[in-house]
């Protein structure tokens, strides 16, 4: 009897064992599902080729990411950029865009002048935004709209501009050549109310709403001027750039003295620190922008109006503790929108011939390279300095309009 209790015992153990396994394999494997399709969710990655361009900023990116926003005048200088570093949460028509960037463009009036196209100098400031908040205030402060118009995708990979292109081809068919390239490519989709233009010499493929650009003509540095019919040149270029100053409408002008060793007093190059500056009688009608770069990160103080720039390191801490950041360059970009004065001699609209006599030859960097042209560097150890003078049918008698100095960096 208690033989065959002991074996029903076991089995009743036996038993109760393999239904616990089950019911945890059961869990297990649940669980198992339920991870595989969050991970699935995911996965799934946003197909710009069905935006349709007008989408709110926030449904398009992460704020656990890193996402920088700002201008890129070579990019496009008259919009607002969101750049996005790595593509690997972005397909186009089911092509992975991963490790290539993709921008996503904002209408900005605020960037609908001159300032940061003249001279035809380059100009790159974005800064880091983690939440919402420190968005708006950004957008706010361009006089932004809250919704995308367009976007840039980078194809460094010929196979990728290849299968780009198809997808491309396949639906609106072949495009127009675009004579400004060797290889561009442009599409005016009239009933989508999109501009398509495949630029593989600058690496570049960039779909725009259009609803509220010019329906007859299109220009960025990539594509060049493009006419659709009836192009009005001359006006497109002024509605680019409605919002341009005019010297006219200057009426404050900062005056500044260069000292003999080409500093802005009261600030020297390679000593001062930011807060310096901060507190200095120079500091009216700046804005402050960090430019995050891993190679050679900066802090930029513009004053637009005048067309004057100052440049500082971005150390550790530096965007919070100005006293870290050090002076390291300055640009005038228009004399005319500055009191300026040289300690050396020097003056503001001299004739490059008087200037040249009043330096030296000897003075002057690879003279006789230069001096036709419509520049002059200065010689020194410590700084590169750069005079820049107004286009003449003469070089000699153009006129000194501009001065860019920076601090050398130290080899070694």
């Amino acid at each position: 009897m208690s033989c065959l209790f002991k074996g029903r015992y076991n089995f009743y153990i036996y038993d109760y064992i393999l239904r616990m396994n089950y019911m945890v394999n059961s869990r297990y494997f649940l669980l198992l599902f339920v991870l595989s399709l969050f991970s699935c969710k995911a996965q799934v990655k946003t197909d710009l080729s069905k935006l349709s361009l007008d989408e709110p900023i926030t449904e398009l990116i992460d704020f656990k990411n890193k996402n920088l926003i700002g201008v890129e005048t070579v990019e496009y200088p008259f919009c607002l950029l969101i750049e996005i570093e790595n593509g690997s949460k972005f397909s186009f028509d089911g092509i992975d865009l991963k490790n290539q960037k993709v921008f996503f463009q904002i209408n900005a009036e605020a960037l609908k002048t001159d300032s940061l196209t003249k001279g035809g100098g380059g100009h790159v400031s974005f800064e880091p935004f983690k939440n919402k908040e420190k968005l708006d205030s950004i957008l706010t402060s361009y006089q932004a709209s809250q919704v995308i118009y367009g976007f840039r995708i980078e194809m460094k990979d010929e196979n990728l501009q290849k299968e780009l292109l198809k997808k491309v081809e396949s639906r609106y068919g072949k495009g127009t050549k675009n004579t400004n390239t060797d290889h561009g490519l442009y599409w005016n989709l009239k009933k989508e109310h999109k501009y398509i233009f495949f630029a593989p010499d600058y690496d570049r493929l960039i779909v725009l709403n259009n609803t509220n650009l010019s329906k007859t003509c299109y220009w960025d540095l990539m594509n060049g001027m493009i006419d659709f019919g009836g192009c009005d040149k001359e006006g497109y270029s002024k509605e680019l750039m409605k919002n341009a100053k005019k010297v006219a409408e200057v009426k404050e002008k900062p005056s500044l003295i260069i000292d003999s060793n080409w500093n802005p007093d009261p600030l020297i190059l390679g000593e001062t620190n930011e807060n310096d500056f901060v507190k200095s009688r120079l500091n009216r009608n700046f804005e402050r922008k960090l430019i995050w770069d891993d190679a050679d990160s900066q802090v930029i103080y513009e004053n637009p109006n005048n067309n004057l720039f100052l440049q500082f390191t971005l150390k550790n801490g530096g965007d919070e503790n100005q006293k870290v950041n050090i002076f390291e360059g300055y640009y005038m970009e228009d004399f005319k929108r500055v009191n300026v004065s040289f300690q050396n001699g020097i003056k503001p609209f001299a004739r490059k011939v008087d200037v040249i006599k009043l330096i030296g030859k000897d003075q002057i960097v690879d003279y006789d390279e230069v001096k036709f042209s419509n520049y002059l560097e200065i010689k020194n150890p410590d700084y590169q300095i750069r005079l820049l003078f107004a286009t003449d049918k003469d070089i000699n008698k153009a006129l000194f309009e501009k001065i860019y100095v920076t601090k050398k960096t130290k080899q070694g």
